[in-house]
C-alpha cells in the first residue's frame, strides 16, 4: 500500500485518546455486604452489562473516526504485489489520445469513433479533481498536444469536435509526442490512454515504447490505459477494393472500357455473391458478382462501352459492409470523343499498299480508335467544308491555293488541327508562300542520307536520336516502346528553316534526327494546333509506317491536335497524398475543391504546374482554372490506402508484453469501470461511526 499524503499518518495517533479515556476512567469500588440489598444488586447487574456494551461501542466508534479521518486524508492506495509500475502512483497528468484512422469507422450500428469518443469523454471524467489532462486526436499527421492543463470544459470540446479521417493514424508516434507533452507538467506521475480499435496498422511494435522522465531524470515508461472500442471482438470483419485498373477494351469497339478491380477479404469468413458494379451517377453501366474466399483476393472484370466522349466521372461499387468506404473507388477516366478526320491524299496509288494515305488510314480506323476518317484526293479534299472535321492531315499534297489556304488557316484558327506530312509533291517555296503562317517552321530543302539501291543504305539511313518522352505525344514511348522510334530508317526528309519569321518563339521541336534536323515541330495557331512531319507516311522515304510505333503515333496526333490528347493521362493520388496538376498552354489552376465542397491547398511551381494537397478524402476532386471555371480534362480521384481496410487486431497480452505489465486495461463495460477509491470508503466509514455513536448517546 501507498500514500498519497503519508504525514497524515500522524493524526491516526489521536484513536488512542478514546484508548486511554477507558483505561483510566475504570473504577474498582470496594464491596460493603448488606443483606436486605441483594435483591436490588442483581437488577443492576443486568443494567450494568448493556451500559458496559454501550460503552464498549461507543469507544469502538470514536476510535474508527479518529483513524478513519486521517486514513483519509492519507489518500491510501493498493500496489499490485507483481510488476510495480516504474513510474509513481496517484494522481498523474494524463494524455487521451484517441485514434481518428478509416478503421475507426467501422461500425456494427455505431462507429467506432462514437464509441471511441464515449470512452475519452469517460476517460477525462475519471480522473481526480488534481489530475491535469491533455487530449490529442491521433492522425496520419498528427499535431503536438497542447500541455496539461485543468480546464475539463476545452478537453471535452475537443473529444467532441474531433472527426474520423480516411487514412492511417500512426499511434505509436502519436504515444511518443503525448510523452513528451506530459514531461512538460511537474507532476510525478504520467499516465497515457489510448483509445482504439487496437489495429494492427495503428502500432509500429518494433520501435521502442514510450517513455517519459521520471522524478529523478531516468527514462521511465508511463502507465498506459488502453481503452478498446471493440473490445469483446476477436476480428473485424471487412472486404474492400484494393484496386482499379481501367483500360481500352478494342475488342469491344471504340470508346469501349474494361474494369479491373481487385477486391479482398480481410474477415475470417468467405464472402459469396458480392455485388460488384460500374456506376455513373444514378445509372448502373455493368454489373456481375465475385466470390472471396476467408483471407483471399479475386479480381473482377467489367466492360463498359461509353456512347459518347468527354471525361467520365463514375465510381466502382462492391456490397457494402460494416466499413463501407472502403467499398467504392471513385474513378475520372477520360474517354475520347469521336473525331471527324479528313485524310488528303496527295499521292493515290491503285496499290492499296502504295498509297500514300494507306497506313495512315489503317492506323486511325483501327479497332478501337474514336476517328471517324473520310480520304478524299487532293483536288477534292481541298474544296471540303473542313469545318465539318476536327482534323485534317495533308499527306504529300501539293501547296493549297490562296483560297484554300485561307480556309485551312480559318480552321485551325477556330481549334481545327492540322497534320502536314511532306513528299515529293510538297514543294518548299508555294508551302512557304501559302501555309507560312500555320507552319511551325519553314520548309527549306529535301537531305537525302541514303539510296535504297546502297549496298550500305543500312548503315547511312538516318535514325530518330533524341525525342521528348516528357510531351504528351510521345509520353508512352520510353523503354522497350522507344525501340519502335529510334529503329526507323530515313532515306529523305525535309530540312526546316531555324524558326517561322511570322510567329517566333511559339514552335517546338520534339523529335530530332541524328544530325540534329527536326523530325516533328509542333505549334499553336489560334485555338488550334498543327504539327508537321519532315518525312512520308508513306514506304517511299523511309520505313517508319511498318514499324510498330507508327500505328500509336498516328492516333495520338490526332488526339493531340484535336486537344483529346491530355484527357488520357491518369492521375493517380492516395488520400494523405499530394498531386501535381499540369494545365495546358497558358491555363492557369486557381483552386481544387474536395468531394464534400471543402477548399485543397493550392501551390504554384516554377515549371508551371501546380501542387494540390494533401488530399484529405477519398472521391472526385473538382479543378478550377481562370475565373473559377471547372476544367474537367484536370480532375482527379483521391483513393484510399488499402493498408487501412485490413482490420487486423492487436492482441492484448502482446500489447501488454509491448508497453510492459504495468499495463491497465479499461474496457467500455460498467464492471469494468475504475474501483472507487480507498479512502473514499474511509470517509463513509467515519461518517457511519459518527452517526452511530450520536444514536447511542441519545438512548
Amino acid at each position: 500500500m501507498t500514500f498519497g499524503n503519508p504525514w497524515f499518518l500522524l493524526g491516526a495517533l489521536g484513536a488512542l485518546i478514546p484508548v486511554l479515556v477507558h483505561l483510566f476512567d475504570r473504577r474498582r469500588p470496594r464491596a460493603h455486604p448488606f443483606g436486605p440489598l441483594a435483591f436490588v444488586l442483581r437488577s443492576q447487574k443486568r443494567t450494568a452489562s448493556r451500559l458496559k456494551l454501550k460503552r464498549l461501542l461507543l469507544y469502538t466508534l470514536r476510535t474508527l473516526i479518529l483513524l478513519a479521518i486521517p486514513l483519509a486524508l492519507a489518500r491510501p492506495e493498493f500496489t499490485r504485489d507483481a510488476q510495480a509500475a516504474t513510474v509513481t502512483r496517484g494522481p498523474a497528468a494524463t494524455a487521451v489520445i484517441l485514434d481518428a484512422s478509416l478503421s475507426m469507422r467501422w461500425s456494427d450500428g455505431t462507429s467506432n469513433f462514437e464509441k471511441g469518443r464515449d470512452e475519452a469523454r469517460d476517460a477525462l471524467k475519471d480522473l481526480l479533481p488534481e489530475e491535469p489532462a491533455t487530449v490529442m486526436v491521433c492522425t496520419g499527421s498528427p499535431e503536438a498536444p497542447p500541455p496539461p492543463g485543468f480546464d475539463r470544459a476545452r478537453l471535452r470540446g475537443l473529444v467532441d469536435e474531433a472527426k474520423p479521417t480516411y487514412g492511417t493514424a500512426d499511434l505509436s508516434r502519436c504515444l511518443d509526442m503525448a510523452a513528451r507533452a506530459l514531461e512538460e507538467n511537474p507532476m510525478p506521475g504520467k499516465r497515457l490512454v489510448v483509445v482504439s480499435d487496437m489495429t494492427a496498422s495503428g502500432f509500429r511494435l518494433e520501435a521502442p515504447p514510450p517513455t517519459v522522465k521520471g522524478p529523478t531524470g531516468a527514462m521511465v515508461k508511463p502507465e498506459v490505459v488502453l481503452r478498446d472500442v471493440a473490445s469483446g471482438r476477436e476480428s473485424l470483419d471487412n472486404h474492400a477494393l484494393v484496386d482499379l485498373r481501367v483500360e481500352p477494351a478494342l475488342q469491344a469497339g471504340p470508346r469501349a472500357y474494361q474494369f479491373t478491380f481487385t477486391v479482398r477479404n480481410f474477415g475470417t469468413k468467405p464472402a459469396k455473391d458480392l455485388e460488384a458494379a460500374v456506376r455513373v451517377g444514378e445509372s448502373t453501366l455493368a454489373k456481375g458478382f465475385v466470390d472471396v474466399p476467408a483471407g483471399g483476393t479475386t479480381q473482377k472484370t467489367l466492360t463498359v462501352r461509353f456512347p459518347q466522349g468527354g471525361t467520365v466521372v463514375g465510381q466502382v461499387t462492391l456490397a457494402q459492409d460494416s466499413l463501407a468506404e472502403d467499398d467504392r473507388r471513385a474513378f475520372v477516366l477520360p474517354v475520347p470523343r469521336g473525331l471527324k478526320a479528313l485524310v488528303v491524299n496527295g499521292s493515290p496509288h491503285a496499290t492499296r499498299y502504295r498509297d500514300e494515305a494507306f497506313f495512315v488510314d489503317a492506323a486511325l480506323t483501327s479497332p478501337g480508335s474514336p476517328v471517324d476518317v473520310a480520304v478524299r484526293d487532293a483536288e477534292v479534299g481541298l474544296r471540303e467544308d473542313f469545318s465539318a472535321y476536327d482534323l485534317v492531315l495533308l499527306l504529300n499534297a501539293t501547296a493549297p491555293s490562296e483560297e484554300e489556304a485561307q480556309k485551312l488557316a480559318a480552321f485551325v484558327e477556330n481549334g481545327g488541327g492540322l497534320f502536314v506530312s511532306v513528299g515529293d509533291h510538297v514543294n518548299p517555296e508555294a508551302y512557304n508562300q501559302r501555309l507560312g503562317t500555320l507552319l511551325p517552321r519553314p520548309l527549306r530543302l529535301v537531305r537525302t542520307s541514303a539510296e535504297r539501291e546502297d549496298p550500305d543504305a543500312e548503315t547511312k539511313t538516318a535514325k530518330l536520336a533524341q525525342v521528348k518522352v516528357d510531351h504528351p505525344l510521345f509520353a508512352p514511348f520510353t523503354g522497350r516502346a522507344e525501340e519502335g522510334l529510334i529503329g526507323a530508317r530515313f532515306y529523305k526528309y525535309m530540312l526546316l528553316e531555324a524558326d517561322s519569321p511570322s510567329a517566333p518563339g511559339t514552335s517546338q521541336v520534339l523529335a530530332t534526327y541524328e544530325d540534329g534536323a527536326p523530325a516533328v515541330a509542333v505549334a499553336r495557331r489560334g485555338k488550334g494546333r498543327v504539327a508537321l512531319f519532315t518525312s512520308t507516311v508513306d514506304r517511299d522515304w523511309s520505313d517508319f509506317a511498318i514499324r510498330t510505333s507508327f500505328l500509336p503515333l498516328m492516333q495520338r496526333f490526332a488526339a493531340y491536335l484535336t486537344g483529346s490528347l491530355e484527357e488520357r493521362e491518369e492521375v493517380r493520388v492516395r488520400v494523405g497524398e499530394t498531386v501535381t496538376l499540369r494545365p495546358e498552354g497558358t491555363q492557369k489552376v486557381s483552386g481544387v475543391r474536395a468531394p464534400d465542397g471543402s477548399e485543397v491547398p493550392v501551390k504554384a511551381q516554377p515549371d508551371g504546374s501546380f501542387v494540390a494537397g494533401p488530399t484529405v478524402e477519398p472521391g472526385v476532386h473538382s479543378v478550377l482554372g481562370a475565373e473559377g471555371k471547372p476544367v474537367a480534362a484536370l480532375d482527379f480521384a483521391a483513393t484510399l490506402d488499402p493498408a487501412e481496410s485490413d482490420l487486423t487486431r492487436v492482441p492484448q497480452d502482446t500489447l501488454t508484453a509491448y508497453f510492459g505489465e504495468d499495463t491497465v486495461k479499461a474496457s467500455t463495460g460498467d464492471a469494468d469501470k475504475p474501483a472507487v477509491p480507498l479512502w473514499t470508503w474511509l470517509i463513509l466509514a467515519a461518517c457511519l461511526a459518527f452517526f452511530f455513536e450520536g444514536t447511542l448517546l441519545r438512548k
